[in-house]
């Protein structure tokens, strides 16, 4: 073994302190590592903000909305119904016209003389007709005193029946004539507003134009036309077995101001396989101050009233979420001096897109109870929360329909 020199004993000393400093560090780790989880863990998270509303419980009018279209009562092409030159136009692009109105002219000087001609023959045959009839009584009170044979007299009696058959005939020729005569006379087959006007003086119309003179829309009543999901088919049941017909709001757009109301007439025979909805149809009786701001033709905003739950217990749309046992709401409760989330199973009676009818129950949402409309995404059982602000009643009462 050798010796221990001055060098090798400092050597030793150097590594002896290092392995000390080592060990100490290796069990002070543990020691350091468990009171920072210690203390990490003894200070709790800070509350979640969130928004809130009231439970509320209150007559819920019912209705359901949807994109609906206005229509006329009744709208026609007035068209020819015979090829002519067009004379006059007698009506203004968007006129209020009367049935029976005289709205344009065909040229009828030709037509005009195909009647007198056909009349002319109707006398003709007519005065023949007479004279056979004369012809045939004398031959009657001959034939009688036998001074003419029973030949004679039946020949002019088939003549007399002849004549009758071509006098039937003529007259029909002049109610045809004089139907086409009527049919240069163009006018409103009942009241309403026409429209523009898709042919000028001057011009051929023909029996097969598609596009015909003018267009009239009968404006009052107007209808609007609407679809509804099928999965909303209970509250149509109860709209259409109102024995007046359900009320039905128009407006230009969600939210808007009603434009005008009125009650639904009928409903489609079936569910459209296609969309799965169902069509409806109402009738508008819109104030004077807004005929002028509903157009056939026009997209609306249609809210249907299907009926109404009293004391119904109502909560914010928002409110409701949708987790693995159904739908439920966090509701914010005191608890340990301060506000903590609960989650409480709903369920929903009726909804749209703004509330929601909840069934009571007993263990459920009882009326003034605060739930949470923002912030649910950071919520967990028991978290503590600190409200935001609170919807007020006033400004949910005022969004009621």
């Amino acid at each position: 073994m050798p010796a221990l020199t001055p060098h090798r004993w400092r050597t030793a000393g150097a590594i002896a302190a290092f392995a000390s400093l080592g060990l100490s560090a290796a069990l002070l780790w543990p020691w350091s590592t468990s009171m920072a989880q210690k203390a990490a863990g003894g200070k709790a998270p800070p509350p979640v903000p969130v928004k809130v509303a009231e439970v509320q419980v209150q007559d819920q009018a019912l209705s359901l909305s949807a994109v609906g279209q206005v229509q006329a009562a009744r709208q026609a092409v007035v068209k020819s119904r015979i090829d002519g030159l067009l004379t006059e136009v007698n009506f203004t692009e968007g006129q209020q016209v009367r049935q029976g109105q005289v709205l344009a002219r065909l040229d009828d000087r030709s037509l005009r003389a195909q009647v007198a001609q056909a009349e002319a023959e109707l006398r003709r045959l007519q005065a023949q007709l007479a004279l056979a009839q004369l012809d045939l009584q004398r031959y009657q009170d001959l034939a009688a005193q036998s001074a003419v044979s029973t030949q004679q007299r039946d020949q002019q009696q088939a003549q007399v029946a002849q004549l009758q058959a071509q006098v039937q005939s003529q007259q029909a020729s002049v109610r045809q004539v004089q139907t086409q005569l009527s049919y240069t006379v163009i006018t409103a087959p009942f009241s309403g507003r026409v429209g523009l006007r898709l042919v000028d003086v001057g011009n051929i119309v023909r029996l097969l134009d598609a596009q015909g003179i003018v267009t009239l829309a009968q404006t009052e009543p107007l209808m609007v036309v609407f679809s509804v999901p099928q999965t909303r088919l209970s509250d149509v049941r109860q709209a259409i077995a109102q024995p007046q017909g359900a009320v039905v709001s128009v407006a230009e757009r969600e939210g808007g101001p009603t434009l005008a109301k009125g009650r639904l007439r009928s409903a489609d025979n079936a569910v459209d396989a296609g969309t799965g909805s169902l069509k409806l149809k109402a009738e508008l009786a819109p104030p004077r101050d807004a005929r002028e701001r509903l157009w056939p033709g026009q997209f609306v905003t249609v809210q249907l009233d299907t009926g109404a739950i009293a004391g119904a217990l109502t909560v914010p749309a928002a409110a409701v979420q949708r987790g693995l046992k159904g739908p439920f709401v966090w509701r914010v409760a005191k608890a340990e001096g301060a506000a903590q989330a609960q989650m409480v199973p709903v369920q929903p009676r009726w909804q749209s897109d703004t509330w929601v009818v909840v069934a009571p129950r007993a263990d459920g949402l009882k009326p003034g109870d605060q739930v949470v409309v923002d912030g649910q995404s950071r919520l967990k059982p028991k978290a503590a929360v600190k409200v935001l602000a609170a919807a007020s009643g006033a400004a949910r009462s005022a969004s009621q329909p």
